[in-house]
C-alpha cells in the first residue's frame, strides 16, 4: 500500500472517530433507523457544503456592490424601547448592535438588541405589574430543567410546554404536571387586566437599552469576526462557527433559560481613530444574517446535485415526522386568542411565529409572527383585542405554505423570493404540520458547533 494510500485511509478514518464524538454515537453497526436517517439527509447535502466551502467571507462580502454594502443600523444606549421599535419599524429590521458613548465622542460596541429583547422587555414589564403565583414559578423551574443542546442537531431538549387540546384528550406521553402548569398558566394570563397591559407597556417602552441590557444575563443574539479573519474563512466555517453554535438566552419566572441558534454576524475592521493618532477604533462594515447565507443559496442552487433538488421535504426530515429532527415543531393559536396572551406563548415556548388556525387542529389561517410586536404595541388596543382583530388592522401578508411532498428547491424557493423567514408545511387540508426557518435549512446542511 503505498504512502500516500495509506495517508488517505488514515484521514477518513480520523473524520469518521471525529464525527462519533461529534455525535455522540456508537459504531455504524448499532445506528438506529432514525440515526441512520439523518445521516443519509447530511450526506444528501454534501454539493451544498461543497458550494459554502467554496467561498470565503471575503469573496462574499466583494461579491456585492458598494450601494449595496451599506453598513447596519446602530442604536445608542441611551434609546428608548420606544424610539427603537419605531426606528425598526422605519427599516424594516429585527436587530442592530447597540453603543455606548465614553469618552467625548467615541463609541463602544456593547451587544445586540432584537425584537426578542423588546418582547423580553415587555413580558418582563407584565410580570412586575401582575406577578404570577408562586406555584408556576416553581414548577416552570422544575419541568424546564438544565437547558442543554443535541450537539449535531441543535434541538432543545425541554422547554416549557403549551399542551393542545388534542393532547389533553389522548393524554399520551403528557406528564400530568405539564397538564397543570399550562393550565395555570393561561388563569395566570386570563387574570392580566387591560389597565395592567397599558401600565406594563408605558413602563417598557419608557426603559432606555441601556437599562434594559444591565437586567439582561444572556448571551448575545449576535457574533463579531474581524474583517482579516474573513479572508481565509469559508461560508461553511462561518456557518458552523458563527450561526449554528448555540447561545443561551435569559430566562424569567414563566420561562426557562433556551438555547437556540445565532441569528447575524457582523464584520468589522480596525482603523485610525481620527481623533488619536495611537489608538484605533473598531468600524462595523456589514452585517451578515442566516437568511442572507439562505438567499447565497439559493442563488447558487445550479451547483446542488439534481438529485438533493428534487427530495421532497419529508425525505430530508422537513415533513410531519418530528421524532426524527423535532427542530422546529408547531406552535397554533385560535383568532379569539388575545393579542398580548399570543405573544407571552410565543415568550413561553421559545417560538419566533405562531400559527393561526380557524379551529383546534384546522386550517392555517394566518401567522402572527415576532415582527409584529414592531406594530401592535404603539396601540394598547391591539394587545388587549384579539389576534384576529389585529390581523385586521394590520398590513395584509401573503400565506406562503408547502406540502410534505413539495421539492426542497421549492421550497427554499418559497422561502427566499417571499423574503419571509417561516415557512409553514401543511397537510392536504391545509393545517399546519411544521415550520421551516434558516436555521433548519442551515442544520441539514452542515453538522452545528453547538
Amino acid at each position: 500500500m503505498t504512502t500516500s494510500r495509506l495517508g488517505q485511509e488514515l484521514e477518513l478514518d480520523r473524520q469518521k472517530r471525529l464525527l462519533e464524538d461529534t455525535l455522540g454515537r456508537t459504531p455504524l453497526m448499532d445506528y438506529t433507523p432514525v440515526e441512520k436517517f439523518q445521516r443519509d439527509v447530511f450526506k444528501s447535502f454534501e454539493s451544498v457544503r461543497n458550494v459554502l466551502q467554496s467561498v470565503t467571507l471575503e469573496d462574499y462580502l466583494a461579491s456585492y456592490d458598494e450601494s449595496e454594502a451599506t453598513a447596519p443600523l446602530m442604536f445608542d444606549a441611551t434609546m428608548t424601547l420606544e424610539q427603537v421599535l419605531i426606528r425598526m419599524r422605519e427599516f424594516n429590521i429585527s436587530s442592530a448592535p447597540v453603543l455606548e458613548t465614553t469618552k467625548g465622542s467615541a463609541k463602544r460596541f456593547v451587544g445586540w438588541h432584537s425584537l426578542s429583547d423588546c418582547l423580553n422587555d415587555i413580558v418582563g414589564e407584565v410580570l412586575a405589574v401582575a406577578p404570577p403565583d408562586a406555584e408556576i414559578i416553581r414548577e416552570t423551574a422544575c419541568l424546564s430543567g438544565i437547558p442543554y443542546v443535541h450537539s449535531a442537531w441543535g434541538v432543545l431538549a425541554r422547554h416549557v410546554r403549551t399542551v393542545t387540546s388534542s393532547e389533553r384528550l389522548v393524554g399520551e406521553g403528557i406528564d400530568e404536571r405539564e397538564i397543570a402548569l399550562d393550565t395555570a398558566i393561561r388563569a395566570w394570563l386570563e387574570s392580566i387586566t387591560n389597565d395592567d397591559i397599558s401600565t406594563a407597556v408605558t413602563n417598557a417602552m419608557s426603559r432606555t437599552l441601556r437599562e434594559s441590557r444591565a437586567n439582561t444575563y444572556s448571551d448575545e443574539d449576535g457574533r463579531m469576526t474581524n474583517r482579516v479573519t474573513a479572508r481565509d474563512t469559508d461560508l461553511l466555517e462561518v456557518v458552523r462557527s458563527a450561526f449554528l453554535r448555540h447561545i443561551v438566552t435569559a430566562g424569567n419566572m414563566i420561562a426557562p433559560r433556551q438555547a437556540h441558534a445565532c441569528h447575524r454576524m457582523c464584520v468589522y475592521e480596525m482603523k485610525p481613530d481620527p481623533d488619536d493618532d495611537m489608538k484605533e477604533k473598531m468600524v462595523i462594515e456589514s452585517l451578515i444574517s442566516m437568511s442572507d447565507i439562505v438567499q447565497f443559496l439559493y442563488e447558487q442552487s445550479e451547483g446542488f446535485d439534481e438529485t438533493l433538488k428534487r427530495r421532497n421535504l419529508a425525505a430530508i426530515g422537513m415533513g410531519a415526522l418530528k421524532q426524527v429532527f423535532p427542530d422546529s415543531d408547531v406552535v397554533c393559536t385560535l383568532p379569539t386568542t388575545r393579542t398580548l396572551d399570543a405573544f407571552m406563548m410565543m415568550h413561553i415556548t421559545g417560538r419566533s411565529v405562531l400559527g393561526i388556525i380557524d379551529e383546534p387542529r384546522g386550517k392555517l389561517v394566518d401567522v402572527l409572527s415576532i415582527s409584529d410586536i414592531r406594530e401592535c404595541v404603539f396601540d394598547v388596543k391591539n394587545l388587549t383585542g384579539s389576534v384576529e382583530e389585529f390581523l385586521s388592522r394590520r398590513k395584509p401578508k401573503h400565506l406562503v405554505v408547502v406540502h410534505e411532498d413539495s421539492d426542497f428547491i421549492d421550497a427554499l424557493a418559497a422561502l427566499c423570493n417571499s423574503g419571509i423567514h417561516h415557512l409553514f408545511v401543511v397537510d392536504l387540508s391545509g393545517s399546519p404540520l411544521r415550520v421551516i426557518t434558516p436555521t433548519d435549512i442551515l442544520s441539514r446542511i452542515t453538522l452545528p458547533s453547538a
